[in-house]
């Protein structure tokens, strides 16, 4: 990166030169004060003068090797102070030595003096600098306390964000370390900012440095660890700004320093720039009218507007369309889908209603995100991974399981297999229902333990009388596959389905989540639901619209459970979306084409979302790069991001993860699928030209990383 200089590091620079010559000057004329200047005097003046260019010129090489001249300390700190007290006893040496040899030996006082002046002055100008020009307004008039911000990244990353902290006048934030996730070591300093290496320190640095703002600057980081980041700054109460989606960094030289909701194209330095963020939600009027009206209806928990959209989640699963009225015929398409707070509680609930539990064991592919194994473990199931196919699925090249190594999982303890669609491409239902089938002999059902969950989760293992296939379709709302010969819609498939609503899905309620469940035989449909609606409710038999009948207030607690219901704000949000669902998918459709086709040329390999027997829902659009490694890979996601685009890796297998034992030695094709894959930004604020600008750039990168 070039080195520039502004007029503000001319001004320090100056008053530098100033600083360090008036220091020993003025300790001369100190140390001769109140006696006659004669001759000696002279030659001691004489002998300062001679070696003041060359001491000055020696302060500032001095005073740029300790970075003083790096962010002017504008975060003072004992950091800060530090490298000042490093400088100065470095100068302080060169004074001595300097003189000693090269002019003549110069009075005691004047070293002592001078030293401590000049130290002062050094301070002095960068406090000033400080107070004066970057926190005058929060010094002088703010009345708030300072709020310590953590970032996350590394190099010019972290160093832009800090830049845009710099001038960010509207709040009081204040950078107190960097965590490098890419870099175990420690002990390093940037701009004055302790370094720490490793995500294992995350909450250690949250302690220790008092943050209350995290910034994430890395597009690198893998999506488990945003997370857990999440999860630890919901819990504390921190802020947490992801910016290496939204804030692009366009090339070495230039910063964006701005947060991009949509693909936009922005003038940097006078030149334009395209930023294409990664997957932003796609909210129009329509969504925010209806929140609106939802807010000024009083009811913003969960009410009428869940129940609806329950319905109509429930005709769009059956039929595929979603202009269904419900409303004419509501018996017919209640209690058959539930909506939650997230896919996440979706399968858990599943898995606790399927009476799931200690002692049993639940069957998850190994190449997936972690809430498709960590709910199974919520409810106390082992988790038994099962590696992909090689290369994955020989037709789409999605990553699903081995099938033959599924089959040969299954034991007498075995209770649940959770597929995943993930991308949105439907795995083969018909091949793992058959596999249950044929591997029957083993199962035994639960018996009831008297409680009301107990009692339901034994009948519907007994109806089921085979291993329970709970499939994870978070990102599968809208895929079909044909099933036994009949095209069937996700949520008509597996016994029990998971979807997701978060805000980086096709269809989105900003978090959110939905279990649905097939019928089964002396089961009621209405019994299920009520479970679920027990679940999620702390097990209170009357939600908040039944209390409101007169006279039913009184309620009981059948048991001890959860609390994660949607609201109706939420809800509002997911009907609109649902109005214009149809036209969301066919929009990523069309632009999926391009990306084929520019991965066609380019001999990359992608997955394949339409077949003669499957629709995906278009979510993800992974790609395969041939022929290079993992640091090949991130330096393409870094390539790309610097001129704008945002992508992202889908996924890191779960055994390489610190909570699965951070071994992937038992699952090569899984490592092998993850090393050199990819994830294109691919959301429906997507332009024409946007995608134009994505695949010219892709080609580009790909061939400047393989040296073509």
């Amino acid at each position: 990166m070039k080195v520039k200089l502004t007029w503000k590091d001319i001004l320090i620079i100056l008053l530098d030169i100033v600083a360090v010559n008036i220091s020993y000057l003025g300790a001369l004329y100190a140390r001769f004060y109140g006696v006659a200047y004669g001759t000696v005097f002279e030659e001691y003046l004489s002998a300062f003068w001679h070696f003041a260019p060359f001491y000055t010129v020696l302060c500032l090489a001095i005073f740029a090797y300790f970075k003083l001249y790096n962010g002017m300390w504008q975060f003072a700190g004992m950091h800060d102070l530090n490298r000042i007290i490093f400088a100065s006893i470095s100068t302080c040496a060169v004074q001595v030595i300097g003189t000693l040899l090269f002019v003549k030996r110069m009075p005691i006082a004047y070293y002592v003096i001078g030293a401590s002046t000049q130290f002062s002055f050094i301070c002095l100008i960068r406090l000033g600098y400080r107070i004066v020009r970057m926190e005058k307004a929060k010094i002088i008039r703010h009345n708030s306390p300072a709020e310590n911000v953590m970032i996350i990244g590394r190099d010019s990353n972290a160093k832009r964000v800090m830049e845009y902290l710099e001038n960010a006048n509207d709040r009081n934030l204040r950078p107190v370390c960097i965590l490098d996730a890419q870099c175990t070591e420690g002990g390093r300093y940037m701009n004055g900012i302790p370094v720490v290496g490793g995500t294992d320190n995350i909450e250690y640095c949250i302690e220790k440095y008092r943050v209350r703002n995290i910034y994430i600057a890395d597009p690198l980081l893998d999506n488990d660890l945003r997370k857990n980041l999440e999860e630890i700054c919901e819990e504390r109460y921190i802020v947490l700004k992801d910016y290496a989606g939204y804030l692009m960094y366009l090339d070495e030289e230039d910063g964006l320093l701005q947060i991009v909701r949509k693909p936009t194209t922005m003038k940097v330095q006078g030149s334009n720039k395209r930023i294409i963020p990664f997957s932003p939600p796609d909210i129009g009027r329509k969504e925010i009218g209806e929140v609106v009206e939802a807010l000024r209806s009083g009811w913003i928990t969960t009410g009428p507007r869940t129940k609806l959209l329950e319905r109509r989640l429930a005709a769009y699963i059956e039929t595929g369309r979603t202009d269904i009225d419900t409303e004419k015929d509501p018996e017919k398409w209640s209690s058959r889908v539930v909506c939650l707070n997230s896919a996440t509680a979706a399968e858990e609930l599943n898995l606790r209603i399927l009476g799931v539990g200690p002692g049993d064991e639940v069957i998850v592919p190994a190449y997936t995100y972690t809430a498709s194994a960590s709910a199974a473990i919520h409810c106390g199931a082992k988790v038994v991974f099962v590696d992909i196919q090689k290369d994955g699925d020989k037709t789409t090249h999605c990553p699903e399981m081995d099938y033959d190594a599924l089959e040969k999982a299954i034991t007498a303890k075995t209770k649940a297999i959770i597929p995943v669609d993930l991308g949105g491409i439907v795995c083969d239902y018909d091949r793992i229902f058959d596999i249950v089938e044929r591997k029957k002999s083993l199962f035994t059902p639960v018996e009831s333990d008297g409680s009301p969950l107990g009692d339901l989760s034994s009948r519907i293992q007994k109806a089921m009388g085979r291993v329970a296939v709970v499939s994870d379709c978070a990102h599968s709302l809208g895929a079909s596959r044909v099933i036994g010969g009949r095209k069937k819609y996700c949520g008509a498939i597996a016994d029990f389905t998971s979807f997701s609503f978060h805000a980086v899905k096709n269809f989105t309620t900003a978090e959110g989540g939905a279990s649905a469940w097939l019928p089964l035989k002396g089961v009621d449909n209405a019994e299920i639901y009520k479970m679920f609606q027990l679940l999620s409710l702390h097990g209170q038999n009357k939600d908040a619209l039944a209390k409101t009948k007169v006279g039913a207030w009184e309620y009981d607690i059948i048991g001890p459970w959860y609390k994660c219901n949607m609201t109706d704000i939420m809800a509002a949000i997911g009907l609109r979306q649902l109005d214009r669902y149809l036209g969301l998918l066919q929009r990523r459709e069309q632009m999926m084409k391009k990306y084929d086709a520019v991965c066609d040329e380019l001999g990359i390999s992608h997955m394949v979302h339409h077949t003669g027997s499957m629709d995906s829902s278009n979510h993800l659009y992974l790609i395969r790069i041939p022929g290079i490694n993992e640091e090949t890979r991130n330096l393409i996601i870094q390539k790309m991001a610097e001129r704008g685009v945002a992508t992202n890796v889908h996924y890191k297998p779960l055994p390489m993860m610190t909570a699965y034992g951070r071994d992937c030695s038992a699952y090569p094709n899984a490592y092998d699928y993850y090393h050199n894959l990819i994830t294109l930004p691919f959301h429906t604020l997507l332009s024409n030209e946007d995608v134009d600008y994505i695949c010219e750039t892709l080609k580009k990168v790909v061939r400047e990383a393989k040296g073509c």
